[in-house]
């Protein structure tokens, strides 16, 4: 287990087996930061019929970069604990990033509903105001869960039948990550089919591109037909330019637990959404055991838990998690690198 006193230090120490950066974490670090890109940019498009720009460009997303640079260095910090004890130089880091899920289920379920109640006796601000403390209240009560849950994780994983974690989360990660990623790619094909048969042939084919990765070959293909086909559109990418400025980053704590008494109407979302982060990083724990990484269940729930935690204290009422899709990443070659790059890059770019 590297979650012992003795093994605190190893992630730490130098191991010439396990590279900082390798070729195969560029496909990892692309697939990474488009996934939780797009994640974030449907919250945005779902957040802004009821929140402003102000609230999610100023609160809510400084405070989930947080949570992600977090999480994604401690999920570094775990393997190369494994890779030290183990003395390996192919540990691959966990995919860690915005539980979408979760986010949904907050806009949809408590920040809807609570702005909606409100706008029957007061004014629009105010109300946007509580929606969100109230969310942002929720969301630290499902760190709290996560880190209670945790005690129990590897509890959970010991005694379920390995098929009952991963058919489950084969299902999960067929239904929105396969088919939801299908509709985009059927509904432009003119635009699509070419990067999807590249990635084809590239990852299952195994069709090589020389040196350049193959997800780079499908991105810039893909980029270069959504401006020749004119399907990306200038006039979006010069709106969203006036959108960029600096935003301080901001500790709302005390009007947070201002809050707490209102989110009991709530727990039905609230208590359902850690359970189910739960179960998908237990889910994720056994997946990456499967490809040959065994990280400590407790120890990704608690890292899981501290970001949620960290990106509420910072103004985001999103929890984190871990991703599915630790042995695709393996697959591509990905280890370390693509984790750190992730974090800069998504970091400085909402930030």
């Amino acid at each position: 287990m590297t979650f012992h006193p003795k093994e605190w230090l190893n992630g730490f120490r130098r191991n010439p087996k396990y590279p900082l950066f390798v070729k195969g974490d560029i496909d990892g670090f692309i697939v990474l930061f488009t996934n939780n890109l797009a994640t974030l940019l449907a919250i945005i498009l779902s957040a802004k019929t009821i929140l402003g720009n102000d609230t999610i460009y100023g609160r809510m997303v400084p405070g989930m970069s947080l949570g992600m640079l977090w999480g994604n260095f401690y999920y570094v910090y775990m393997a190369r604990k494994i890779a030290y004890r183990e003395q390996r130089g192919d540990v691959c880091v966990m995919p860690y990033g915005i539980s979408t899920m979760g986010a949904f289920a907050f806009i949809y379920a408590i920040v809807l509903p609570t702005y909606n109640q409100c706008l029957l006796t007061r004014n629009k601000a105010h109300c946007e105001e509580l929606a969100y403390y109230v969310a942002l209240a929720s969301n630290f009560a499902v760190g709290i869960i996560l880190l209670l849950l945790c005690i129990v994780g590897e509890f959970i994983r010991r005694n379920t039948p390995r098929v009952a974690l991963l058919s489950s989360l084969s299902g999960l990660g067929f239904a929105y990550l396969a088919m939801n990623e299908c509709l985009p790619v059927i509904a432009n094909p003119i635009v699509s089919f070419i990067p999807f048969f590249i990635i084809m042939v590239g990852y299952f084919g195994e069709v090589s591109f020389g040196p350049i990765p193959v997800v780079v070959v499908a991105l810039v293909t893909g980029t270069a037909l959504g401006w020749a086909t004119s399907l990306n559109d200038v006039a979006q990418v010069r709106d969203a330019y006036e959108l960029m400025k600096g935003y301080k980053l901001i500790f709302p704590i005390r009007e947070m637990f201002k809050h707490m008494d209102e989110i009991m109407p709530y727990l039905s979302t609230t208590i359902p959404t850690a359970i189910a982060n739960a179960i998908v990083t237990i889910q994720c724990v056994e997946s990456a055991r499967q490809a040959g990484d065994f990280y400590p269940t407790q120890e990704a729930m608690f890292a899981d838990g501290i970001g949620t935690l960290i990106s509420s204290f910072f103004g985001s009422f999103l929890s984190m998690t871990t991703y599915i899709g630790h042995p695709a990443m393996k697959k591509m070659g990905a280890k370390q690198g693509y984790s750190l790059q992730s974090i800069r890059s998504l970091f400085l770019l909402v930030c």
